[in-house]
């Protein structure tokens, strides 16, 4: 072998060397530029998915005040429709309390003018009750005849009209039926 083919050898196996390391940084040149390509991409995505991400939170968070909004107000209307009846509720208490109070005014004044009324009659009652008796006893000073006496006599009385009045009726009875 010869010094030239030695030569083109090395020289070959230099330029292998270095097409070696030139391919090796070609690749490495164009892997860090895909990398760096696939790392914007990555920033881009990322910055999208943030921006998207902030602008659903902006959306969920305007809704969830629309929804907190929504619900005081209703809240707000049902406690005011609910004051509005226990306002109510409480005006018909009330009313019926003054009935009430009034029917009791009423019934007391009721009961006092019945108990005055039961005093009074209780009062003639008692005059009543003192004038029969002092008649009595100016009938039994009249008559001569005690109560019991004076009883027999007006049952005896009354029963010899009976049997008066009897005879009579069955005379007229016989006279309409000889008749």
């Amino acid at each position: 072998m010869d010094i030239k083919e030695i030569i083109t050898i090395i020289v070959a196996i230099v330029v292998g060397i270095l097409a070696f390391f030139a391919g090796v940084q070609y690749r490495k040149s164009v892997a860090e530029q895909k990398l760096g390509y696939a790392e914007e991409e990555a920033k881009k995505i990322m910055s999208d998915a943030l921006k998207s991400a902030d602008t659903k939170k902006k959306e969920v968070v305007i809704e969830a005040k629309d929804e907190i909004h929504r619900m005081r107000k209703e809240a707000e209307n049902e406690i005011k429709e609910r004051r509005f009846e226990v306002q109510r509720q409480e005006r018909r208490i009330q009313q019926k309390e003054e009935t009430l109070d009034r029917k009791v005014e009423q019934l007391e004044q009721k009961d006092e003018t019945i108990n005055k009324k039961t005093k009074e009659v209780d009062v003639r009652l008692q005059e009543a009750e003192e004038f029969k008796k002092r008649q009595f006893e100016m009938l039994e000073r009249i008559s001569g005849f005690s109560v019991e006496q004076a009883k027999e006599h007006l049952l005896t009385n009354l029963e010899n009209e009976l049997v008066y009045e009897k005879s009579v009726k069955i005379k007229e009875y016989e006279q309409q039926l000889k008749e």
